[in-house]
This record gives structure tokens, sequence and C-alpha cells, in this order.
């Protein structure tokens, strides 16, 4: 009888104190763990796309405003950026991550009109829309940066819309359009398009 209470004595389970240590370490475990795939819908992708661009074109011109800067904004066919006039002439704003060129992912394509005009600096039917039309090179021997859309620090911007058209290649799904649109001064109007081009 006493064998058997000493093996029974000698059978213990897990402490309270060591479930929870290997709960913690779990939780450690998972909380560093990133999901990489994007689980929103493509119109909520759009969306946001185009709420970003009206953003951050409004943080932009407050900071043209309180350091009395003149800013523009470049477009092409999938990314856009911020530049900066120094006197001479246009260069990329840095400093601020918010301002850098902020490329779109695959199947995003922008379509940009400068008042009522499309934005047709060279255009060959065989290739399509380009925005890059100079061909000059600065100083430097690196393309000229020149914007489309000015904000000027007296707080008006150049009137302007730009289409994010998203499809999916090789889906017969229609395309999903979004317009971001300003006038002489912000805000920038943000609407969705129930047809595209």
């Amino acid at each position: 009888m006493q064998k058997y209470q000493t093996k029974l004595s000698r059978q213990r389970g897990f402490t309270l104190l060591e479930i929870m240590l290997v709960m913690v370490l779990m939780a450690v475990v998972l909380s560093s763990v990133s999901l990489s795939f994007d689980i929103r819908s493509d119109q909520s992708k759009v969306e946001d796309e185009a709420k970003r661009l009206q953003a951050v074109v409004q943080l932009a011109s407050d900071y043209a405003l309180l350091n009395n800067f003149q800013l523009g904004l470049r477009l092409d066919e999938n990314s856009y950026q911020f530049l900066v006039y120094d006197g001479e002439k246009w260069q990329a704003l840095d400093g601020d991550k918010m301002f850098d060129q902020h490329e779109l992912e695959e199947g995003f394509e922008l379509q940009v009109s400068i008042g009522e005009i499309p934005w047709l600096e060279n255009y060959d039917e065989d290739e399509g829309l380009f925005f890059d039309s100079d061909d000059e090179d600065d100083e430097d021997g690196k393309k000229k940066l020149i914007p489309q859309v000015y904000l000027f620090s007296s707080g008006e911007i150049t009137p302007f819309s730009v289409q994010f058209i998203f499809s999916r290649p090789f889906s017969s799904e229609d395309e999903i359009v979004y317009q971001v649109s300003g006038e002489s001064e912000l805000p920038l109007k943000v609407e969705k398009l129930t047809e595209g081009r």
C-alpha cells in the first residue's frame, strides 16, 4: 500500500505557474508573427488609396502654408510624389516619409486631368499614356522633375482630378474607379465613379 501512495505522490501534473508561463510564451510568439496578406476588398483598397491622396495633399498644403514653400505634386501612371521648389529647380521633398514617392500596387492606374484638359504630354497609340515627356536632363544627368499640380504657399492649388482605376489582370470583373478632384482650393473631393475612363 505504501508503494502505491509513493507512486501517486510522484505523479504530479503541471502547476498553474507552469501553464501560465507556457501561455504567455505562446502569446508572445503569436503576436510577433505578422500576416503578410491583405484581407481588404478591392473596393476598399481603391477607396483607401484615393483617401490617402486626399489627406496627404491637405498635409502638404498646410506644410507649404506654414513654411512659405511652393510645393508640387508629380503624378505618374502608378505613383505620385511631392516636390519642392528651391528657387532654381524642383526637387523631391525630403525629410518626411509621408511626402516620399508613393507606389501603387499592381492593378492600379492613375489618369490625371489638369483643369478640364486630360494630361497628355506624350501619347503614343501603341504604348498608351506616359507622363514622362521631358527628355531633358539637369546638370547631374537626372531627369528633371516637374509637377503637374502646384500647391502654393497661399493655400491655393491647381485645379485637377485624378482617377484611381483598379482592375485585376485576366479578370472579367468591372474596373473600380474612384476620383479625387480639387478646384482652386482645398479640401479635395473623393467620389466613386460608376463608369471608368
